[in-house]
């Protein structure tokens, strides 16, 4: 018997709102040639280094941005809770892409040439542009601490919502499309980076797993490749783009832990456009992992 936690739209804001109250607010810095840089800072101003690392240079600018911080604190609850009492804990913060909108006859033109398995050809696809993120671990804590940075990506059309199951022996969390398992020491600043790579990666598993698989976790999972022979016949022939990212921390334990980052976009079809002429995106699909798990038994 499995007991599963699978997280709608209302679970997702409570997620989203945990790190609420934190002391950060919008900063603007200026967008370099071809990337733009998305986000918030922090107001304790830990992130002077990082302004200087992406900060303005030769590079033309092309609209808002900033930073993004949210933490997991010792006042977080717990996601879920097994029957034996192991807790997991998750905050998120839900980051759109400034895209460009469609016009009516455009949006006409793409609902006219449907490809599997979306309804309509999608507005933005792969390779349209390309992410980057770059991100600051900070532990707060005179103690050492793990989590895990997670990304699941959403498109015009869907949505990855990996939960939790609890089996026989322990529960564990589904897969994100991308997680990295951080050991942190007391107090310890650690910087990494999210290539554009791995971001593609995201980007086809999120069309894939909608495309006629019977197990989400083989395709998540870190190890697996596209060209995996179980994975690549349900690779779509049209991959829309992601449209944006819920960025995460994950753990198993409380404790105040920060992350702060950006998000780099290179834009290669003028698709990224400033803020407040954004595309007021689509409402996409929740999947979840159960949604599209082979039948027990």
């Amino acid at each position: 018997m499995i007991r599963r936690l699978v997280l709608g739209h209302g679970a997702l804001a409570n997620v989203a709102q945990a790190g609420a109250g934190a002391p950060w607010g919008w900063y603007p810095l200026c967008m370099r040639q071809g990337w733009v840089v998305l986000g918030a800072f922090w107001k304790r101003g830990v992130l002077a280094a990082m302004v200087a690392t992406v900060g303005c240079s030769d590079r033309q600018l092309i609209g808002e941005d900033g930073f993004h911080a949210f933490a997991i604190t010792e006042d977080t609850p717990p996601i879920f809770v097994s029957e034996d009492g192991d807790e997991f804990f998750l905050v998120e913060q839900r980051i759109e892409f400034p895209i460009q909108t469609p016009t009516d006859r455009q949006m006409a033109e793409l609902e006219a040439m449907a490809t599997e398995p979306f309804a309509r050809m999608p507005w933005v696809v792969r390779g349209d542009y390309e992410l980057e993120i770059d991100y600051v671990l900070i532990n707060l804590d005179d103690a050492q601490r793990e989590v895990a940075v997670i990304i699941n990506g959403f498109n015009e059309f869907h949505e990855y919502v990996p939960g939790f199951a609890e089996g026989e022996e322990e529960a564990v969390a589904d897969f994100a499309q991308f997680e990295r398992i951080v050991r942190l020491e007391p107090l310890e600043r650690l910087r990494g980076t999210i290539r554009e790579e791995r971001l593609d990666e995201v980007t086809v598993d999120l069309a894939t797993v909608v495309n006629g698989v019977t197990n989400a976790n083989l395709v998540m999972h870190p190890e697996n490749e596209q060209t995996d022979p179980r994975i690549a016949p349900f690779v779509p022939a049209v991959v829309p783009a992601l449209t944006g990212v819920r960025m995460g921390l994950r753990a198993t334990g409380a404790g105040n832990v920060l992350i702060e980052l950006t998000i780099r976009v290179r834009d290669e079809a003028g698709k990224i456009v400033p803020i407040d002429r954004m595309w007021e995106l689509p409402e996409p699909e929740l999947i979840a992992p159960a949604d599209i798990a082979p039948p027990e038994g």
